[in-house]
């Protein structure tokens, strides 16, 4: 776990299912201006520690690494803000009383194993993963090409021409680096997952061009998991919204943890 700066309250960044703590730079050097940063890496992600022997990919194990992480770097309770499984991920550690606050950013989550939208879900990222394998060795030069990116990136991003060349070869390299990736995506399939009482503010925002894990259907269930939850949507953005438009996301973040500190 990283951590940036000194000042302000913990805000602990979790990313989502095989991505990277790069994934929130492009928010920051805003967040860092009110908060001191954790960004998380995530067991069995990029840069992240792999599980222990013997343990399962599973949401829980990955959330039981994140609390131990948490203790290493002396906090206690931090407001939590997470994108996709990272949404998810904070809603657990805000059950496990982790959480001053969680902001979840199209929170993974909101399927049910028993139906076919995660079956669905699963062929995308499936089939995006091969793409990202079979292009690597060339993706520099292929990724210049606008409508390229667009074909390749239109699941986490609404706005891949907005995004240098770089940092999308390394998101596809970060998805490359995921060695749980199958696993963990097995564990989805096979898990009818809850969440325990929550007792903290919880703001759900959902990205308005979410092409991965649209609101409908994924959105709905969160409505009966976390009741108190305040829900709102980011227009103009993707499933991976710093990306798209980093100054709303970071204004999203600090406002809701603003009103919370003040």
């Amino acid at each position: 776990m990283e951590t940036i700066g000194m000042g302000g309250s913990p805000l602990v960044c979790i990313h989502g299912f095989s991505g990277g703590s790069r994934n929130w730079a492009p928010v920051v050097p805003e967040l860092a201006h009110r908060h001191r940063l954790y960004l998380a890496r995530l067991a069995g992600h990029a840069d992240g520690p792999p599980l222990p022997p013997g343990t399962p990919a599973t949401v829980r194990a990955l959330a039981d690494q994140l609390e131990r992480d948490l203790d290493r770097a002396g906090v206690g309770a931090a407001h939590l803000v997470g994108n996709s499984l990272g949404g998810w991920l904070a809603l657990e550690l805000a059950a496990r009383g982790r959480a001053l606050s969680v902001t979840a950013l199209s929170p993974a989550l909101g399927w049910r194993p028993s139906g076919n939208h995660l079956r669905t879900l699963r062929i995308k990222l499936v089939v995006g993963r091969r793409v990202f394998t079979a292009i690597a060795p060339v993706a520099g030069t292929l990724l210049r090409s606008v409508r390229l990116r667009r074909a390749l990136f239109n699941g986490a991003m609404a706005h891949s021409e907005r995004v240098s060349v770089a940092d999308l070869v390394a998101f596809g390299q970060d998805n490359l680096r995921c060695d749980i990736y199958a696993e963990l995506m097995d564990s989805f399939l096979s898990t009818q997952a809850q969440l325990g009482r929550i007792e903290c503010p919880v703001h759900i925002a959902w990205s308005e061009l979410d092409a991965l894990i649209p609101q409908e259907p994924y959105g709905v269930r969160f409505r009966a998991l976390v009741p108190s939850a305040r829900f709102s949507t980011l227009p103009g953005v993707g499933h991976v919204p710093m990306y798209d438009d980093p100054a709303l996301i970071a204004r999203t973040v600090i406002d809701f943890t603003g009103s919370l500190d003040n």
